[in-house]
Order: C-alpha cells, then structure tokens, then sequence
C-alpha cells in the first residue's frame, strides 16, 4: 500500500497517483482491489499502437520524400512532421491512461499546443502569428475552462480550485510581454489579444476569490499542510 508524500494517506491498489493532490506515488504498486475490465484496455491499448504506427508510417514516407526524392533546397517538412507526431502520441497516451483530471489537461494541452505553434510558425519562416494571435486565444479558452471547472463537482474537475491558481501564471505572460512591449515602444494592434487576456485573467481570478473563496483557501491549506 503506498503512502502519498504530500497529503499523508495510504492509497491501496495499483493507483499511480494520489487522488487527492494528484501527484506521483513514489512507491510500488500493490494489487488492485478490483480488476481492470480486460477488453477496455486491450481495445485503448491497440488503439494506441495502431495510430503511433500509422504515425510512424507517415513520417517515414515523408522523410523519404524529403530527403531522398525531393532535390531542390527547402525545408525538411518531414522534421516538423516527426514534432507533431510525437506530440499527438504523448497527448493520446494521457487521454488513454486518463491519469489527469480535466484542469491539468487544459493546461498541459495549453503549453504543448503554444510550443508547438511557436516552434511551426518559427520552421517556416517567423510572422509572429503564432504569439501574437493563437497563442493569446488558447489562453484565453484555459482560463474560460478553469473558471468553469472551478464550479462543477465530478471526479473530471477533482482539485479544480487548485489550477485556478494557473490563472495568475497565464496572464504573467501576457503581462511581461506587454511589460517589455511598453517600455520599448512596440505596444501596437498586434497586443490586442494579449490586453484581452490580461483582463480575461483578473476577472476569472477575482470570480473565483469572490464566488469560492472560502474553498479555494481551503485547498491552498490542504496543499500547503497548514
């Protein structure tokens, strides 16, 4: 039976993380009280292999297009092809584990969805659409959800009120950027979407400390072992 590290309870079978805190545990898994439906894993497992395998499939026939085939200078689209396709195959892999809760999903989505943009918009030639445009907006669809999330009871949203949280830190960065953007003098139509996250954040935080304060003090507590 594992114990979790931050909130101090045993967690028997064969759970990989805490269902309260949702962290890693850090000891070996025990057996599970009940067993797993055997078909629904197979079914999601093979589903799994069969899409990294169609992946595969494609990247390989694109890199051979690429390197082999095509002779005129470009781009290798194939290695942009390759950063998605791994990227797709981790997302998938948590969607079919279903080790996070819907919160924790929106922000990992968040962060690997704006790398991958910034790095594409960066592979064929930088034009800031990536920052300036997609990026704010995706932002701003994480804060919309955890302000919903923050209301809704179900073990999809378990510990939502902790990711609220996350919403100081998503619009630090368009504070920074419009912070840097002031000072040197480059505040123009493009950091319209950034100003819209920036006061979409404040009004989802302040929402939240009005609305559920109490809980979401609480949790902090819980979190913090105060």
């Amino acid at each position: 039976m594992n114990t979790c590290p931050h909130c101090h309870i045993k967690v028997g079978g064969d759970a990989a993380y805490c269902p309260l805190c949702q962290n890693r545990l850090p000891g070996p898994a025990g057996e599970a009280y009940f067993p797993a439906t055997a078909p629904r894993i197979h079914r999601a497992s093979l589903f799994y292999k069969i899409v990294a395998f169609v992946l595969s499939a494609l990247v390989v026939v694109g890199g051979a297009f690429d390197f082999l085939l095509l002779e005129t200078p470009h781009r290798h689209f194939s290695v942009l092809m390759a950063v998605w396709a791994v990227a797709i195959l981790l997302v998938l892999r948590d969607i079919v584990r279903r080790r996070y809760n819907g919160p924790r999903q929106i922000f990992n989505l968040l962060l690997l969805v704006s790398a991958l943009l910034v790095f594409t918009d960066w592979f064929n030639g930088y034009t800031g659409y990536s920052l300036d445009l997609v990026v704010p907006i995706l932002c701003c669809i994480a804060l919309g959800c955890n302000f919903v999330f923050a209301f809704l009871h179900s073990r999809f949203t378990a510990n939502a009120l902790v990711y609220l949280l996350m919403n100081i830190g998503i619009g630090l960065l368009p504070y920074l950027l419009l912070f840097f953007r002031i000072d040197s003098g480059k505040l123009d139509a493009h950091s319209i979407p950034w100003v819209v996250c920036l006061i979409l954040s404040i009004i989802t935080f302040l929402g939240i400390v009005i609305f559920r304060g109490r809980a979401l003090k609480s949790e902090i507590e819980k979190r913090l072992h105060m």
